[in-house]
């Protein structure tokens, strides 16, 4: 396990943490930008018009260090713990920026778990990577911008593809067939996906179902350094306490979020406050000159590049305003499945309310649900959603599940290159 001093470590390399990093590298700080995935620009390289935005961000980088492929597990304090090329090495940081982006939550339905069904995200991914060929037609893809560039750049390449849609959206090649009887209600297959089912009855052969699902702030670092959360939905959902400088409420000094993760909004709406997030730690830092005009500076260019109703959420939340208390609900057999990765259903979730279960961790020891690899990634927000139904609490005066390190499925051998991870973070210990 090694250790390492930085002055500003960004957590995440989309379109918000190249700005932050580009941002306070420019500012004379020294900068470490790290990025789970092998390519930087997250996002950037699906949404139509942000390629070029994330390709200019990536060239103010310049010489600023990045580490590709790496992942980070932990906070503790202003100390990160990252797997980097297969060891474990500690970040001492000046200011860390959390830009750690939002995650698709498909809503849980009969059989989608079955093979072959994926949230829109990884179906690009799959695109991108030369995974969806002839052998995965047809492709049923769930209606919206997105998912309809997905459905044409498919039939572009020969492959059959079908919208989800009530209406034919522009710009939709002609090749790319609609099927308007309504949103998909059930998959059925032997294994993978064989065949859907739209809300009209109507059954429809598909190998492969892209659902384009609702996306979700990634809170897990600022919930384990201590940050409190709120419910938003116009800002995606549960998104940590800020201010208007973009510095976490908490325990923890010089933590800062943007982008995503502190609400989804428009790219160039995460890239600017990424911008600000980097401004408010070079100011914590003592080097960023005539620091107040430059803030609101670029403040006015983050409202001005927010979609409407998310600006003002942002801004009553960093002001510190209480969103309305949101009930939600989910219908649907007790036979669906939450926790894809330890198969708890609905039946299984509601018997353990019936015994007294009042809260997420409650369920998780009663149903193991959220114990798999994902950690309430992809359940979380789905089952937090159900027990707001079911106990008629609204989201926000729900306790979120506890957070423990590591926030992500990591190697043991990771851990068992040298020193004690409990001797060097203690927090491991609790």
């Amino acid at each position: 396990m090694t250790s390492l001093a930085v002055q500003v470590v960004v957590v995440g390399g989309g379109v918000s943490g190249l700005a932050a990093a580009g941002e306070a590298h420019a500012g004379g700080a020294r900068v470490l930008l790290i990025e789970e995935r092998p390519v930087l620009g997250g996002r950037a390289a699906i949404v139509p018009g942000a390629r070029g935005l994330a390709e200019g961000l990536m060239r103010e980088l310049r010489n600023a260090e990045v580490w590709r492929n790496s992942v980070v597990w932990g906070v503790f304090g202003r100390t990160l713990a990252a797997l980097h090329r297969g060891r474990t090495s500690l970040l001492q940081a000046d200011a860390i920026i959390l830009t750690t982006g939002a995650v698709e939550q498909m809503i849980p339905f009969p059989g989608w778990t079955l093979d072959g069904i994926t949230t829109l995200d990884d179906g690009w991914e799959a695109f991108r990577g030369g995974k969806i060929g002839p052998s995965n037609a047809p492709v049923a893809i769930v209606a919206g911008e997105e998912g309809a560039s997905l459905a044409s750049r498919l039939a572009e390449r020969g492959i059959a593809a079908r919208l989800v849609a009530q209406e034919r959206p522009k710009g939709l090649s002609e090749k790319v067939s609609l099927l308007e009887g309504g949103p998909v209600v059930a998959a059925r297959g032997s294994g993978a996906v064989e065949r859907i089912v739209l809300a009209d009855g109507g059954e429809h052969e598909c190998r492969m179902l892209c659902v384009e699902s609702t996306r979700a702030p990634r809170t897990d670092l600022a919930r384990l350094a201590g940050s409190p959360c709120v419910y938003q939905p116009r800002l995606g959902g549960y998104v940590p306490r800020y201010d208007r400088a973009m510095t976490l409420h908490g325990p923890v000094t010089r933590l800062f979020v943007a982008g995503d993760a502190g609400g989804v909004d428009a790219p160039r709406a995460a890239a600017e406050s990424g911008r600000l997030a980097a401004r408010s730690a070079l100011q914590e830092l003592g080097l960023l000159p005539d620091a107040e005009s430059k803030m609101e500076e670029t403040r006015q260019r983050l409202r001005a590049a927010a979609v409407p109703l998310i600006a003002r959420a942002r801004e009553a939340l960093t002001t510190g305003a209480m969103p309305d208390d949101v009930l939600e609900r989910w219908e649907g057999p007790p036979e669906t499945i939450f926790c894809k990765c330890e198969g708890v259903t609905a039946g299984a979730l509601q018997a353990a309310v019936d015994e007294g279960a009042r809260t997420a961790d409650e369920l998780k020891r009663a149903t193991r649900c959220g114990m798999g690899l994902c950690q309430w990634r992809w359940c979380g927000t789905p089952v937090m959603r159900w027990l707001s139904g079911v106990l008629e609490v609204p989201m926000g005066r729900l306790p979120l599940p506890r957070v423990r390190p590591p926030v992500r499925a990591i190697p043991a051998s990771a851990l068992a290159d040298g020193d004690d991870p409990a001797v060097a973070l203690p927090s491991l210990r609790n």
